[in-house]
């Protein structure tokens, strides 16, 4: 791999909806490095949580909102970035908190 494991998953997302797809459908969220492949994506995973098996992996890119300081009055923007939705084998979990 070309990345390290912990650059290419930065960060759990834990929201009522990926928790809604994690108790119905196996599925974890993940923000991941937006240069990150599908594959590296399921290799991290892997490495990242032995005895786990990906079976299939969906990315979304976003966009960085532009937000505008209403005291200051100067316009900025948030960064760009990249979600995964990992699918796991049927009876496995992955304990995130």
């Amino acid at each position: 791999m070309s990345y390290e494991v912990y650059h290419i998953i930065k960060k759990p997302v834990i929201t009522e909806e990926s928790q809604i797809q994690t108790a119905k459908a196996n599925q974890y969220t993940f923000q991941v490095s937006s240069k990150a492949n599908k594959i590296q994506i399921k290799q991290a995973v892997e490495a990242m949580f032995p005895g786990v098996h990906v079976v299939s992996v969906n990315t979304m890119n976003y966009k960085g909102k532009t937000r505008r300081n209403f005291r200051t009055r100067q316009v900025g923007k948030k960064a760009n970035w990249k979600k995964a939705i990992v699918t796991l084998r049927a009876g496995e979990k992955i304990e995130l908190v």
